[in-house]
């Protein structure tokens, strides 16, 4: 589950308190890459991205997506329709990532950056990361803030240990944003384009000779 906050102060403290281990620190920029035509597979919608990773170490790959939200109990949860959650496609430089995608009929759509990121691991086998988001995308830059994301593992306990992980870090499950992050920094650049166009001017009045 994914959360926005309005502020990230305190809670590396709060996920301490609550039994996590900080695992690593992390930076990485995702390029969204879309098809010429919208694709969708058995699950939802597919997406592609090519991540440049920066921490914990420098590598570039192209991540395959395809998921959607399912619903049970007041929970919105989404989940992976792909093996380990991202498919690996290519790893190597940025220029034949990009060519690989191109042959697979996508191409650049805008960027995410994540900065800033912690992940740490709570018992269970419960991960959280926060992080700080901008997208970048036609000439525009958003900082969307702070966010959150709570995983556990699949399983019959999956359901009670995200419950007990949000109630000791003080998360609402009714807040949660069940839109992936590509999607929610598509629709902000998208908005962000929309609110600077101008309206057209009228015509002005012809003078009487």
């Amino acid at each position: 589950m994914r959360f926005r906050l309005f502020s990230a102060r305190g809670f590396g403290r709060r996920v301490e308190a609550a039994g996590g281990q900080l695992q690593f620190a992390y930076a990485f920029t995702d390029t969204v890459l879309r098809p010429a035509r919208p694709c969708r597979g058995a699950e939802g919608e597919v997406v592609l991205r090519l991540r440049e990773e920066r921490r914990p170490q420098f590598r570039c790959r192209l991540l395959l997506s395809s998921g959607e939200v399912h619903s049970t109990q007041g929970f919105a949860v989404k989940r992976s329709a792909l093996p380990g959650g991202k498919v690996q496609l290519y790893e190597g430089g940025r220029g034949d990532a990009l060519r690989v995608a191109r042959a697979l009929g996508f191409e650049p759509a805008f960027r995410i950056r994540h900065e800033r990121g912690r992940a740490w691991t709570l018992p269970g086998g419960v991960e959280v990361v926060l992080e700080r988001v901008h997208a970048y995308g036609g000439g525009r830059e958003l900082d969307l803030g702070w966010w959150v994301e709570v995983a556990v593992p699949d399983g019959p306990l999956a359901r009670r240990r995200l419950a007990s992980a949000l109630m000791r870090l003080g998360l609402d499950p009714g807040s949660a944003v069940a839109q992936g992050l590509p999607e929610v920094a598509g629709r902000a650049l998208a908005g962000a384009a929309r609110s600077r166009v101008e309206p057209p001017r009228s015509n002005p009045r012809r003078r009487r000779p």
